[in-house]
């Protein structure tokens, strides 16, 4: 029998491999290859186009297999590093030594919440398991700190009054100005506002304020001095100045608000920056974690002292740090995020972003347990790179 006529299918020329790659070589090199299997059979120059073939897209695979080898490699190196993070910002929260990194764990809950759905993605299995086994700790660890609170029926207890309106502010030095104090008494009209981070520029709106009947002297130009303006003239007022006279702590009381048998006591700081990561490697942060814990000891004696207790400023530490939780247990105080209130909201960042995982909460509010939440909110806008803290609090019976 003939074989038939090849039309012209020249092997050579089709099936050359010095200058094709990729996917157009190789559906064309296969597709040579088969018909010269087909209208040859098994000779050598069908077996030549496969080889061809074969050496053709070996070299392709063999060019993308570095990059790609590389690109999984620096990826699972990525997603051990984050770990470790989380890992010390977990023990952060109960040891000192590691606190920088514990304010950081809700940013490090994101990036290990990205690397989880990345590794899925690219099914590297091993990464995935490890960033949901990081994810899952800190989502355990954030949780209190991040839900809404339980709500309370807001009918008034024996022996309540009504609430009291209190607004905490960092102004930010000169980058804000007198509009931004009137802001926040023109918006909120708070019965009680403490301030820190003043300067000149905020003088006149703080010292002239209609309706507030008393003021501390105004800050001689400290960033963490603090002025009081209320509507309720205090029963004392006072400044410790244990760790110098740039760091201040205040202490004022109020008796017979609204009626109520007791005293409202109310102790206020701006605490300086937290420890830097160097503070790892043998830096305590003795002067924030010594202002705090010293709040927190003056706390403590009001309580015995039988007044209900606010402890309210600037921590520059999250409710999720050794020092806040050292706080906790040292003044006898519960978290204002975390108490039962009528008018519940889910804690917000109040530095930099009100954005969970891009802020941080790092101004708070602790309470003594005879205070009732109405309501504790972020205050409005007023260009500072904090947001106002504003709480109604209800004085309760002894």
């Amino acid at each position: 029998m003939r074989r038939p006529a090849s039309r012209g299918i020249r092997p050579r020329r089709t099936v050359s491999t010095s200058g094709n790659s990729g996917m157009a070589f190789g559906s064309t090199c296969a597709r040579t290859a088969h018909t010269l299997y087909m209208w040859r059979g098994r000779g050598a120059t069908g077996r030549r186009g496969m080889k061809g073939c074969t050496l053709g897209a070996g070299r392709d695979r063999s060019r993308r297999a570095p990059r790609r080898h590389w690109a999984e490699g620096a990826f699972s190196q990525l997603v051990l590093v984050v770990c470790v993070l989380a890992i010390l910002a977990l023990a952060g929260s109960w040891w000192p030594l590691f606190d920088f990194y514990a304010q950081l764990q809700m940013q490090i809950l994101v990036v290990t919440t990205v690397s989880m759905l990345v590794a899925v993605s690219v099914q590297m299995w091993r990464s995935f398991v490890q960033s949901l086994v990081c994810a899952a700790a800190l989502g355990w660890s954030l949780y209190p700190h991040l839900a809404p609170p339980p709500r309370v029926e807001p009918g008034v207890a024996p022996g309540a009054g009504a609430p009291v309106r209190i607004a905490w502010a960092n102004l930010r030095n000169w980058v804000t100005g007198g509009p931004a104090v009137v802001r926040l008494l023109d918006t909120e009209t708070p019965d009680i506002v403490i301030l820190t981070e003043l300067t000149e520029r905020h003088r006149a709106a703080a010292m002239t304020a209609p309706g507030y009947r008393f003021r501390t002297p105004f800050p001689a130009g400290s960033a963490f001095d603090l002025l009081l303006i209320s509507r309720i003239q205090p029963t004392e007022v006072r400044f410790d100045y244990a760790f110098g006279a740039d760091y201040p702590i205040l202490e004022a009381r109020f008796c017979a608000i609204d009626g109520a048998s007791v005293c409202l006591a109310i102790i206020a700081l701006h605490a300086p920056r937290p420890p830097l990561p160097e503070a790892a490697w043998g830096e305590p942060a003795v002067l924030r974690d010594g202002l705090l814990a010293l709040a927190a000891t003056m706390a403590r004696r009001r309580l015995a002292a039988q007044d209900h207790v606010l402890l309210i400023g600037d921590f520059n530490a999250t409710p999720y740090s050794s020092a806040v939780r050292d706080m906790l247990a040292r003044s006898g105080l519960i978290d204002t995020a975390a108490a039962a209130a009528e008018n519940p909201e889910q804690p917000r960042p109040t530095w930099l972003s009100t954005w969970p995982g891009v802020g941080l909460p790092i101004d708070n509010a602790l309470i003594s347990p005879g205070l009732r939440v109405v309501e504790r909110r972020l205050g409005p806008n007023i260009q500072s790179d904090h947001r106002p803290l504003v709480l109604h609090l209800r004085l309760l019976g002894p």
